[in-house]
């Protein structure tokens, strides 16, 4: 079929092209022979008048054309994908499915590591790609690149759907041994050495200044990582704190010598949320996959929230 000019069936061989950069490797990823993929090469430069795929350095390279080809094609076919060829019902038992997610390393491990644990035994033809964030997580759904993205809602687009999935509160965390005391006062906080996560592309702190500066503090921020998993590594063994939601910090606790304080002052909760392109919302699979999702979480912020309330005062 020729939509102006172009055969569509090329798409599919422009697409793994682009994405291994060699014929060989393009062919077999799509199940065709090299030579029908040197073809299919050969009518795609006529199409576009342009190399797409050059020999340097003795590898092939992509054309400053193809470059800027390499997103459309991949999220055209995506869309088609999920849009049009995806089957109207979901079996989790049989179906063969491949999903990408995307969230921070420490809200992979103290999160959705179990929830996606029981989902992979639901659906055991499920394949599931994780990604911790680098860059725009916008740009990365917009391109196609991710099916669902689960991240604080202050980093997610106003343009796509996104649904609330756990509210976290935050606490302090402080090494055992260091700092004996079982309550943390506002004066404490302040004089504090403080361990912070600075993310992003501008790479601002997780927690922003102003919560802190309408208290009349300024925090002294005396190590500055941009991984959540190091924290606890920068705790042990020193009289630091440092803040985050609760689910995370309980993580830290269960392989180091680390406890959990009640902050001496007001921070807002974490809002975790999933988000998905709009033009998946209605695919069966994701649909799916994030009832389920959230289902597990639920019950998580359930048992959670249960051991809040039976912690003693001014502890977590």
């Amino acid at each position: 079929m020729r939509y102006r000019g172009l055969d569509l069936n090329l798409l599919v061989a422009l697409d793994a092209l682009l994405r291994t950069r060699n014929v060989s490797r393009a062919a077999n990823a799509v199940n065709i022979t090299q030579p029908a993929m040197s073809s299919a090469l050969a009518r795609l430069r006529q199409y576009f008048g342009d190399p797409l795929l050059i020999s340097r350095h003795g590898k092939s390279v992509l054309s400053p054309l193809a470059e800027t080809l390499a997103a459309p094609v991949f999220d055209t076919l995506r869309t088609i994908d999920r849009t049009i060829i995806t089957q109207p019902a979901f079996d989790p038992s049989s179906d063969d499915r491949d999903f990408s997610l995307l969230a921070a390393d420490t809200v992979v491990a103290g999160v959705l590591a179990n929830p996606l644990q029981k989902i992979s035994e639901m659906a055991p033809k499920l394949r599931m790609e994780i990604a911790t964030p680098h860059g725009d997580l916008v740009e990365k759904l917009e391109a196609g690149h991710v099916d669902l993205i689960i991240a604080p809602e202050v980093h997610c687009s106003p343009d796509h759907p996104r649904e609330l999935v756990l509210e976290e509160e935050h606490c302090v965390i402080a090494c055992g041994k260091c700092f004996d005391a079982d309550a943390l006062t506002l004066a404490q906080y302040a004089a504090a050495d403080h361990v912070e996560v600075f993310i992003g592309p501008l790479q601002r702190p997780y927690l922003p200044d102003h919560l802190f500066s309408r208290h009349g503090i300024t925090r002294r921020i005396t190590v500055k990582l941009d991984h959540f998993s190091l924290v606890p590594f920068f705790l042990a063994g020193t009289r630091r704190l440092a803040t985050f939601p609760g689910m995370t910090a309980e993580l830290y606790t269960s392989f180091t010598d680390l406890k959990l304080l009640e902050p001496p002052l007001a921070i807002p909760p974490v809002r975790l949320v999933m988000q998905w392109h709009a033009r998946a919302n209605r695919d069966p699979g994701l649909t799916w996959l994030r009832t389920n999702i959230k289902h597990y979480l639920e019950a998580m912020n359930r048992q959670y929230k249960s051991r809040l309330y039976h912690l003693a005062p001014q502890t977590i």
